[in-house]
């Protein structure tokens, strides 16, 4: 996968430059032969690898909302051009001093000019996390969190550095930063559906076992079981590819009803499951009815020719009187008693009567 890729090409990019920075400051000030040419190479490398890194952020943010290789060849090239022309001050600077000068008892001093590196970087990397704020829900990935934390180290990092010139704490900032969003993208692709954008059957479950332990103490859990109506009839009519499709428009339409109020799982097929914490049973049935009114949104808009819908049931988890699993049971078997009376009630075909 690309994103797996420019993620370890940071993680030797940012090897490299712990490596690289800790030999310059190692040979910064002293003048036996060949220290002042070095001093310039190396330096000349951490520009150019600095703003490597920082555009290849805003690549991976890109490709880890969009998936869409076409969408990097077709706006990248542009967002290149800061980068391409700090690379070339760089270029320039064996030659004459651009962004640094290095002078002849080999020591490092910057130039009026060395603050236009930073801001470009910088842009790249406040571009990456705006671009994730901006788009968080319209992809339905759980990724605006893991890139502020990402970001935290890097910007205390570089700041000490701006300010108290001769520390060097930008690279240790980085390497931080990149332990934080692995782990926390590691969290994602165990426990968030990649389809529907929502959390997966395992999360499902951690949750339950979480409120079993504790006894329920935060309150009453109540499930709610949707089914996709006729989610065959789609895949049936316009392809898998259609199908899967609307299991994402089904995710979209219960993010955008639940909000805050409850924990969204897929679990599986076409089912899957809220659960939140309730004071009153009148709590269901005012999301129910919210659900009702983002389907019949989503519906009248048109962008689709087919109708989405969903069977649903409740239930309502008590841990002195059942086991999870009969927790379950029961939403399941409320959900299929509201499937069959829309079958009878000639909402939905009787798929028995099919072959």
């Amino acid at each position: 996968m690309l994103d797996e890729k420019i993620y370890y090409s940071l993680v030797i990019l940012n090897i490299l430059q712990c490596l690289i920075e800790a030999a310059v400051m190692c040979i910064d000030g002293k003048t036996a032969y060949g220290y002042r040419a070095l001093s310039l190479v190396l330096n000349d490398i951490l520009f150019i690898f600095t703003i490597v890194f920082a555009y290849s952020w805003v690549v991976y943010a890109d490709y880890k909302l969009f998936t869409d290789i076409k969408r990097i060849r077709r706006i990248y090239p542009v967002v290149t051009i800061p980068a391409a022309l700090v690379i070339i001050g760089c270029l320039i600077k064996l030659a004459t001093p651009v962004f640094f000068a290095v002078d002849q008892n080999n020591v490092y001093q910057r130039t009026s000019l060395y603050i236009i590196p930073y801001v470009i970087v910088y842009s790249y990397m406040a571009y990456g996390v705006i671009l994730i704020y901006w788009y968080r829900k319209k992809v339905h990935k759980y990724l605006f969190l893991p890139a502020v934390q990402f970001m935290i180290p890097i910007i205390i990092g570089s700041l000490l550095q701006f300010f108290f010139y001769g520390y060097s704490l930008v690279w240790l900032g980085v390497s931080i930063g990149m332990v934080s969003l692995f782990i926390n993208v590691q969290k994602e692709a165990a426990y968030v559906d990649i389809l529907s954008g929502l959390y997966n059957r395992q999360y499902f479950n951690n949750i339950l076992l979480m409120h079993s332990k504790n006894g329920g103490a935060a309150g009453a859990l109540a499930g709610i079981m949707l089914d996709i109506d006729s989610l065959k009839s789609i895949n049936d009519r316009f392809g898998h590819a259609e199908g899967d499709e609307a299991i994402s428009i089904a995710g979209l339409i219960l993010r955008a009803a639940v909000g805050h109020q409850g924990v969204l799982c897929r679990l599986g097929g076409d089912e899957f499951i809220i659960l939140m914490h309730i004071n009153s049973q009148k709590e269901i049935g005012e999301l129910v009815d919210i659900i009702k009114a983002q389907v019949t949104q989503f519906n009248e808009s048109g962008k689709k020719p087919y109708e989405i819908h969903f069977s649903m049931g409740y239930s309502i988890y008590q841990n002195e009187h059942g086991s999870i699993d009969d927790f379950i049971k029961k939403i399941d078997a409320s959900m299929y008693e509201d499937k069959k009376r829309r079958i009878g009630a000639g909402i939905l075909p009787d798929r028995r009567h099919h072959c």
